[in-house]
C-alpha cells in the first residue's frame, strides 16, 4: 500500500481524540497561517487536511473482477403474502370449498411460490409446504440483483459502496449544488482523502467531488483475529460490510444488513456450525408479536452464533443498513458465493469499531 493510502486508511479506522484540556485554540486566521503553533483542531485541522487530500495523478483501476451473473438471482420464485391471516389450504378443491387447514398470522409473511395452479374461478400458488395460497392474498417480489467484488489483490486505496443516492459537493461540509448529477445507489467509489467536519468524515471520491461518510459504506481491511489461519470471514457492524479472506489477503468484499440495536448481531469470534441450502426462518421479540415475520426457504444459509446465521435475502434491497433481528443478511448473488467459498468450521469475526451513534439511519425489523 502507497504511503498516502496507508495512512488514509488508518485515519479511517481511528477515532480522532480531543485535544488535551489544556491546549488553547489558535484564531481562525492563525490556524490556517501558522498550523506548527496551533493545536490540531478547528479551521486548522480542516486546512491541513483538505491540503492533504491528493487526487492521484492517474486514478487506480479497483483491482476487481466481474463474475458471471446467473439469468436469475434465485432459481425459486417467493412472494409477500399480503392478506393477514391469509388462509393455507391442503388441495385445490379445499380452497373452493373455502376449507383452510390454517392461517399464516399477521406480520412479514414471506412465501416461497413453488408453481401456479388454477381453480375454478380462482387463481392459487402451491407454496413450499405442499399447501395453497390463493393469488389474491400474495405479491411477488424480486430479490436484490446487488453483487459485490471479487478482489483480485489488496487495493492500493480505501473503497466502498454509495448507500444513499447523493450529490457530490466541491469541497468537504459545502453544500452540493443542485444542478450536480446524484451518485446513485450500490456505485463503487474509491476514497483519495478524508476530512473532519463536524461529527462526520468526508471523503474525496473524485476531482472536487467530496460526500459526506453517512452516504458511504467503506472497506476496512484487517489482520486475521489471534489463532487464525486460512478462510475466515470479517463483519464490520458499523460500515455494514463484509470481507473474505484467504490467510492475510482479501478475495471478496460486499454490503451486509445486520441486525437492528434492539436486537443487535453480537460481536466476537465464532465459526459456521451448520450450512444449509435454505431454511425456513420465523419468531417475534416483542410481548404483542407486532414484529412477526415468517420466511421460507431463506438462501444459502450459514449459522455461525446460536440462531444468528449469514444468508441470503430476498424481502429487501436495504444493505448497507442495519436492518434484522440479528442475522447478518447477504443480496443472494453475494450469499451464494460465499456458501460455496465457506467450509463448515470457518471463522467469522464480527466487529463493531464504536463509531459515534446515528451514523446510519435504520428502519424497522425486517426478519432473521
Amino acid at each position: 500500500m502507497q504511503p498516502l493510502s496507508l495512512a488514509l486508511a488508518m485515519t479511517l479506522a481511528a477515532t480522532p481524540l480531543p485535544a488535551p484540556a489544556e491546549a488553547a485554540l489558535c484564531a481562525p486566521s492563525a490556524q490556517v497561517a501558522e498550523l506548527v503553533d496551533c493545536p490540531d483542531q478547528g479551521p486548522g485541522a480542516y486546512q491541513a487536511a483538505y491540503a492533504a487530500a491528493i487526487w492521484p495523478a492517474e486514478e487506480p483501476a479497483l483491482p476487481a473482477e466481474k463474475l458471471p451473473r446467473p439469468a436469475r438471482v434465485l432459481e425459486a420464485a417467493y412472494a409477500r403474502v399480503t392478506t393477514p391471516d391469509a388462509p393455507l389450504f391442503m388441495t385445490p378443491e379445499d380452497a373452493l370449498a373455502g376449507n383452510a387447514s390454517r392461517t399464516l398470522g399477521k406480520g412479514f409473511v414471506f412465501v416461497q411460490l413453488v408453481e401456479a395452479v388454477p381453480a375454478g374461478d380462482q387463481a392459487l400458488y402451491r407454496v413450499r409446504s405442499g399447501e395453497y395460497i390463493r393469488a389474491v392474498d400474495v405479491e411477488p417480489v424480486e430479490p436484490s440483483g446487488f453483487q459485490g467484488l471479487r478482489l483480485t489483490t489488496r487495493p492500493a486505496y480505501p473503497f466502498g459502496w454509495i448507500v444513499s443516492n447523493v450529490r457530490p459537493s466541491p469541497a468537504p461540509g459545502v453544500p452540493a449544488s443542485q444542478d450536480v448529477r446524484r451518485l446513485a445507489r450500490y456505485r463503487v467509489v474509491q476514497i483519495f482523502g478524508a476530512v473532519r467536519v463536524g461529527a462526520w468524515n468526508w471523503y474525496l471520491i473524485g476531482p472536487g467531488q467530496w460526500v459526506e461518510q453517512r452516504a458511504v459504506s467503506v472497506v476496512n481491511f484487517h489482520p486475521p483475529p489471534e489463532g487464525v489461519t486460512g478462510n475466515w470471514v470479517q463483519v464490520d457492524l458499523y460500515e455494514q460490510t463484509l470481507v473474505a479472506y484467504e490467510g492475510t489477503e482479501p478475495v471478496y468484499a460486499t454490503l451486509v444488513s445486520s441486525g437492528l440495536d434492539k436486537w443487535a448481531t453480537r460481536p466476537g469470534l465464532f465459526q459456521v456450525y451448520a450450512r444449509l441450502k435454505d431454511d425456513r426462518m420465523r419468531g417475534a421479540y416483542e410481548p404483542d408479536r407486532s414484529d412477526y415475520y415468517y420466511l421460507e426457504a431463506v438462501p444459502y444459509v450459514l449459522y455461525f452464533d446460536g440462531d444468528r446465521a449469514l444468508h441470503g435475502e430476498y424481502w429487501h434491497d436495504r444493505l448497507g443498513f442495519k436492518r434484522s433481528h440479528g442475522c447478518v443478511n447477504l443480496a443472494p448473488l453475494d450469499a451464494r458465493w460465499l456458501f460455496d467459498w465457506a467450509a463448515m468450521g470457518t471463522p467469522v469475526w464480527v466487529y463493531d469499531p464504536s463509531q459515534p451513534d446515528g451514523a446510519k439511519a435504520e428502519a424497522a425489523a425486517v426478519g432473521p
